[in-house]
């Protein structure tokens, strides 16, 4: 059960880094009181609206009976008891220890400043040879799914010309980046992998909450507003058969209307996000 749950949160995560990626600039669109758990397209909605408050303790608990969210909390501290492989431990640790310094931002900087550099020098062409074959991948000339949405490709070209004219990988915006990012790992207080091992749950769920929202903030220095994406979902076109579900959900990028089916699933009386219809 907890390996189908991580694979679930880390595919929810995943699918809304992959949006930001496109970035987004709408206002929030979400008003979670407004929101019915007990429907597939108000859980989906639900679920966005607690990643974009990095409140990964919501999202798992309008997922899981209280029974099973009991259980999934036995489960990880009897895995908390068993010790953390060496080589794991060893690269943790060091990434610590870098992080934690009081130049961590310079030293950061200056191991990924060459790749930058060459990677900006090519960015454009890279692409342009890139635009085509992934708007083919996604299936750029089908139809789109619902009135509102764009085109893949439309949205593809989106991304491609915001990422062109933005300069994302400008040298201040990769610094204020880093600088996000050491900042959430200096605030998490850990001080080596033994640490970590000594978190309950619900330290847990906050640390990883603390660290989604310094992901987010990361990326908002270049200008990609993850939780402004979420918030602009939208759902239509909810078809319900018995214990499954599918629905046309939207997210505002660059612009752009991006759409995709998406399928849920009802659980221990939960509707949540099938990744394996």
């Amino acid at each position: 059960m907890m390996n189908n749950l991580l694979r679930n949160s880390l595919l929810l995560i995943t699918t809304a880094f992959l949006l930001a990626a496109c970035g987004g600039d709408e206002p929030g669109q979400i008003d979670a009181s407004d929101l019915d758990k007990n429907s597939p397209d108000g859980a989906f909605l639900l679920t966005m609206h607690t990643l974009a408050d990095s409140d990964l303790k919501s999202a798992i608990q309008n997922s899981l009976s209280e029974e099973k969210y009991t259980e999934l909390v036995s489960e990880f501290e009897s895995q908390q008891k068993q010790p953390m492989d060496e080589q794991q431990k060893m690269q943790f640790n060091q990434a610590l220890q870098m992080i934690n310094q009081d130049n961590a931002e310079e030293q950061i900087y200056n191991m990924i400043a060459p790749q930058l550099t060459q990677i900006r020098a090519f960015m454009p062409m890279m692409l342009m040879g890139a635009k085509d074959q992934i708007s083919q991948q996604l299936g750029g000339d089908q139809n789109s799914l619902a009135p509102r949405c764009n085109s893949n490709s439309e949205v593809v070209d989106g991304t491609v010309t915001w990422i062109m004219d933005n300069d994302i990988l400008q040298e201040d915006k990769v610094k204020n980046s880093v600088a996000e990012l050491v900042k959430t790992g200096q605030g998490l207080n850990l001080s080596s992998a033994d640490d970590l091992q000594k978190l309950d749950f619900n330290q847990a769920l906050d640390m990883g909450g603390e660290v989604l929202t310094g992901f987010k903030n990361a990326l908002n220095a270049h200008g990609i507003d993850v939780n402004g994406i979420l918030r602009s979902a939208e759902v239509s076109d909810v078809n319900i058969s018995g214990d499954k579900a599918t629905l046309i959900a939207s997210f505002e990028v660059f612009g752009k209307t991006a759409c995709s089916q998406v399928h849920m699933a009802k659980r221990d009386g939960f509707w949540v996000i099938n990744p394996q219809p």
